[in-house]
């Protein structure tokens, strides 16, 4: 196009100049072919450059691809070879009440003269509880979570601790005593069968079995541990086969089998002669569990899960109540929890509230010649929870929450970690009542909490199968809690 134009400047220019002398002319026409030369080369030489500029931009993109996957295989191989650390350091405050009943009784069923009618209170408890996790990945499907905990109350007597008869593994961390670091979590997964309708994972070690679902809400835990805290909530050690039924049944569904020990009689003395043997021919057997965690439906704003489990030898009494805390039976638990969040997109507080609701029943099936709960017949327990947690409207991102808890005379729960320091308000034979306000500091690396818990006693605390419920002791019991949580 350029040399269009010149050309026809050219020509225009010849014609301005046919009067003019021939020599003249001559020379002007041989000018402008020699420009109309030039140009064409510098033309060409443009183009040219342009080429070479786009070849060179091309092959700079490509380096830097290559670059930058190389890159990212350094960070991932830098990743898998070092273990990644988390804090989780929770300082709190507690104010508790407890209030005997007028016609307290003690396990015997005979009357407790020295606390019926008495109160007894601790208006400043204060406590630490830290986590310190730990992981490692090998790849997506083979990785190891770990955690050591202490959880102990300002002022702590280690030596007093370590005088007490027992200190069972799945409690250990879960209720304050000394600052001694302890095991909390330990297990591999193993992830396998991907391209299967059914894929599985494989786990084995001390499971997260603390701070189940539904319970994380009021501890302001955004990822809840694996089973119902309705009927679970205690440390365990065991092996997980998880199968994942989403492909074949609904969204977000699988079906976990676990398996595991919480407690062996066996002597421990390395020194002996007969080390990890139960020398003694005592009735303090085994105890195992079975727990089937599934999850039925889950969408991201709607899941519904259900959950059975069996302690095998749990503990009891001889029928002559001599013998408490003895192999006696069986113990079976259910549940079914469901959780919505988000009850109307179209309206912000709503849209950030959530409701649940549970129910859960438990029974005891004694052995022949042994009782539990009192009883040498089965005894079925019946419990129900429901809360409702909503934006507080002060903070960004804070929540009110609001829980009931009801139980019946044998509601028996294994929640012996306990949720809060007077004792496990799932676990309540009668009527629990909670408030709590959970909020932000610094975003999600430093919160707080306030939390009201009331429990209304209409029959003896539930702590295990040993007693009789119908042995009133505590009429109700209360504690007031503030904590800040620091986490990263």
């Amino acid at each position: 196009m350029i040399i269009k134009h010149l050309s026809l400047v050219a020509a225009l220019s010849i014609g301005t100049i046919i009067h003019a002398d021939e020599a003249a002319l001559q020379k002007q026409i041989e000018m402008l072919m020699k420009r109309i030369e030039q140009l064409e080369k510098s033309h060409g030489t443009i183009v040219q450059t342009q080429t070479t500029l786009q070849e060179m931009q091309s092959t700079l993109k490509e380096e830097q691809s290559a670059q930058s996957d190389l890159l990212s295989k350094v960070n991932a191989q830098s990743a898998n070879d070092n273990i990644k650390w988390d804090i989780d350091l929770r300082s709190a405050f507690h104010s508790i009440d407890y209030h005997y009943a007028d016609d307290a009784k003690d396990r015997t069923g005979a009357a407790d003269t020295v606390h019926a009618g008495k109160k007894y209170s601790n208006d400043s408890l204060f406590t630490n509880r830290l986590w310190l996790g730990m992981g490692s990945k090998v790849n997506d499907d083979l990785f190891f979570s770990g955690q050591v905990a202490a959880n102990y109350y300002w002022g702590a007597d280690n030596a007093t601790h370590q005088n007490m008869s027992q200190d069972m593994g799945w409690e250990s961390s879960s209720s304050p005593h000394d600052a001694d670091l302890r095991l909390r979590q330990a297990y591999f997964v193993y992830k396998f069968g991907n391209d299967w309708d059914v894929p599985m994972t494989f786990s084995a070690g001390r499971r997260a079995a603390v701070d189940g679902f539904l319970a994380n809400l009021r501890e302001g835990t955004q990822k809840p541990g694996s089973p119902l805290a309705h009927i679970t909530n205690v440390e365990v050690d065991g092996a997980m086969v998880q199968f994942n039924l989403d492909k074949v049944f609904l969204p977000g569904s699988y079906l976990k089998v676990v398996y595991g020990r919480s407690y062996d009689s066996i002597n421990e003395n390395a020194m002996s002669t007969t080390p990890y043997v139960d020398t003694t021919g005592s009735l303090d057997k085994k105890v195992d569990f079975l727990v089937l965690p599934m999850s039925i439906y889950d969408n991201g704003a709607s899941k519904l899960m259900a959950e059975y489990a069996m302690i095998i030898n749990a503990k009891g009494d001889t029928v002559a109540g001599t013998m408490p805390g003895v192999a006696a039976g069986t113990a079976h638990y259910g549940a079914l929890s469901y959780q919505l969040d988000g009850l109307n997109e179209d309206i912000d507080f709503l849209n950030d509230s959530t409701v649940f609701a549970s129910v859960a029943m438990t029974s005891t099936d004694p052995d022949s010649g042994y009782q539990m709960l009192g009883s040498t017949d089965s005894k079925n327990g019946y419990s129900f929870w429901a809360g409702v947690l909503f934006p507080d409207m002060i903070s960004n991102g804070g929540r009110f929450g609001l829980e009931y808890n009801y139980g019946s005379k044998y509601w028996t729960p294994m929640t012996w970690a306990e949720d809060s320091v007077i004792g496990s308000k799932l676990a309540t034979r009668g009527n629990a009542y909670e408030g709590y306000w959970n909020f932000p500091i610094v975003g999600k690396n430093l919160t707080a909490q306030l939390r009201y818990t009331y429990i209304d006693h209409n029959y003896r605390s539930s702590i295990s199968f040993m007693d009789d419920p119908s042995f009133k002791n505590l009429d109700h019991s209360q504690e007031l809690r503030a904590f800040v949580r620091y986490q990263y």
